[in-house]
């Protein structure tokens, strides 16, 4: 489960640190400044440097015999018949299993139908739909907060165990 903290900083803090970043600012434009009038200029360095008594002569460049040129490859301008292709099937909807009913993750079963938006929100959070997390009104004044439905029982355990990890640790599949 992620922590989160709080930093709190006093006006006069925040003075300091502003100033502190403006002093940081200020001393690297002046080092850069320093550093780049301590290095010479061009002209500098051409009345320093020593001229040679000799100039050596450039290597010479062989050249190349002439070489027969290629034709370049035609593009051909027509364009072929677009190829059919089969049509794409829908996606299956996860609906109950051949085997019975469909299932479900029960992630909470809380008095307070706030405290069960709450939750919902909180498993939202983690990549689920809002169209797959549900908040059900139960028995004796409870709300349900379910996941699914799920095609599977492994389906359905997989989804448990994951949110069991995220800090659901009543998290269980139910059939319904």
């Amino acid at each position: 489960m992620p922590r989160y903290f709080e930093i709190i900083i006093t006006g006069r803090q925040l003075a300091a640190l502003v100033a502190g970043a403006a002093l940081a600012i200020a001393v690297a434009f002046g080092l850069g400044v320093g550093v780049r009038t301590l290095q010479p200029t061009a002209d500098e360095v051409a009345a320093v440097a020593p001229t040679p008594m000799w100039q050596p002569t450039p290597p010479a460049i062989p050249t190349a015999a002439p070489t027969a040129q290629v034709a370049p490859v035609p593009i051909p301008t027509a364009t072929q018949a677009p190829v059919p292709t089969e049509r794409p099937r829908a996606l299956p909807t996860v609906v109950a299993a051949a085997s019975g009913q469909p299932r479900w993750v029960q992630v909470a079963a809380l008095g307070r139908r706030e405290q069960a938006e709450g939750v919902r929100n909180r498993v939202v959070a983690l990549g689920y739909t809002p169209r797959q997390v549900l908040v059900q009104p139960a028995a004796g004044g409870k709300f349900r907060v379910r996941v699914g439905p799920f095609p599977d029982v492994e389906s359905a355990g997989r989804v448990a165990a994951r949110l069991r990890a995220e800090g659901f640790g009543g998290a269980f599949v139910v059939n319904e």
